[in-house]
Parts: structure tokens; sequence; C-alpha cells
């Protein structure tokens, strides 16, 4: 609508000065006509010229910053990482380690690490199983970390790209959207920062687990050999070596 104004205003001002410029002063001197050259009035119509025409020299560097404030072209760079991040995380499933994207997490970090509750817990596994899960979810943490820098080539060249195209912004509209990609392009790192994080304390969390039930196990197992029962012979074993005879019910 306001672009329309400018066009008309330029055309009514171009058409005003045309007008002024192709008109003469007349008069009539005894029946004939003579041009009259009046000095005064060409100067107003100059004046009012150069007025006209620095209107519409303004209205139309209005029209050219209009124009380039409304062009757009530097959206679209940014690109969805999901399915990286989705890989990411199922690294550690594919080195057969316990991995936060499992279904059934909880049960399976139970079954692998019982603690206290060995006899009571349903699909205990064996402790070589907990230790080789355990060395599996470090060696998958490792994996994620390693897929997270060899992207680091991909995000340099988006970086660059967004480098040049802000250098060669035109305009309010393209500066703004090179802004908006940058501001994705952040977000998107702070969701890669935030799945290292996880992959980190997913494996110390693993790591831990496997220390502590390894020292519950390594107690459970001194405790039931100190309550068994002596095997038989060993009492009379015992005494012969001492050489106290042992004393016979009454």
């Amino acid at each position: 609508m306001k672009r329309n104004r400018i066009v008309a205003t330029l055309a009514f001002a171009v058409g005003v000065a045309g007008i002024l410029a192709a008109a003469p002063a007349r008069a009539q001197f005894g029946g004939g006509t003579q041009i009259v050259f009046d000095p005064q009035m060409f100067a107003r119509q100059f004046e009012q010229l150069q007025q006209e025409t620095a209107t519409v020299t303004n209205l139309a560097q209005q029209l050219q910053y209009m124009i380039k404030n409304t062009t757009g072209g530097g959206a679209g760079i940014w690109q969805s990482n999901q399915n990286l991040l989705t890989n990411l995380g199922n690294l550690i499933n594919e080195q057969e380690g316990l991995s936060y994207t499992v279904q059934g997490l909880s049960q399976q970090f139970q079954q692998l690490y019982p603690g206290y509750n060995t006899a009571s817990t349903a699909g205990v596994q064996s402790p070589q199983a907990s230790v080789e899960t355990t060395l599996n979810t470090l060696n998958g943490a490792l994996a994620s970390a390693q897929a997270q820098a060899q992207d680091f080539q991909a995000e340099q060249a988006l970086l660059q790209n967004l480098e040049l195209k802000n250098q060669t912004a035109v305009g309010r509209l393209q500066a703004i959207q090179v802004g908006n990609e940058i501001a994705l392009a952040q977000v998107q790192q702070i969701q890669m920062l935030r799945q290292l994080v996880m992959a980190t304390m997913n494996s110390q969390n693993v790591a831990a687990a496997n220390q502590v039930n390894n020292q519950v196990q390594s107690q459970l197992a001194a405790e039931a050999m100190f309550s068994a029962p002596p095997p038989p012979g060993i009492t009379d074993l015992i005494h012969a070596t001492s050489g106290v005879t042992p004393m016979q019910p009454q």
C-alpha cells in the first residue's frame, strides 16, 4: 500500500515538472502573439522544479530501501540433525551396552546390578555379564563422542555459509533471517552438548553401579561362607590337629 502511494507521488511529480518546464509565458501586442521572457517567473519555476526533483529523488531512494528491506533469501540454511542425535544415543546399544535410550532401562539395570536383592530379583545376570555390559557401555559412550567429533567438518561448513550470508545480506529482512538461522544453529549445538552430557552420565552411572554391585556380591559371598555349617568331619580334624580330646556326651 505504501509502495503504491510512493509510485503515484513519483508519477505526479514528474508530470508537474514537465508542465512547468514546457509552459512559456505569452503576450499579445497589436493583434499578434509574442513570447515574453520573465526572469522572475522563470526563477520561481526553476526553484520549484529543483524542489520537485529532490522530492522525486528522495521518494525513489525510499522505494529502493523498501525493496531491499522486504527482499528475503537468508532462510533455509539450518537443517535438523535429529537423525544424528538419535544415532548417537543408539551407539551404546549397538555396542551391547546399557543405554539411556533403551526400553525398560530400569528393569535391565536391576538385573545387571541387583546389589543385595540377588535372591529376590528375577532374571539376575551373572557377574561376568555385568562386567561385559559395563565395558560395552563405556565403549559406546566413546563411540558417541567420536561420532560428534566426526561431525565437526559439516558444522564448520554450515558456519562458513552463515558467515557468508551475514556479510552479503541485502536489507533488513535478509539480516533478520540470517540471525534466526544462527539462533537455530546455537540451539542445535546445545542439544549436541546435552547428548554428550547424557552419554557421560550414562557411562559413569553404569561403571559406579558395577563397582558397588561387585562389593556387595563379595560381601554376600563372605557372609555366606562364615555362616555356613562346617562340613562333616571337619570338627574331628580340627581337634586332632590341636591335640584336644573332644568331650563325650554323658
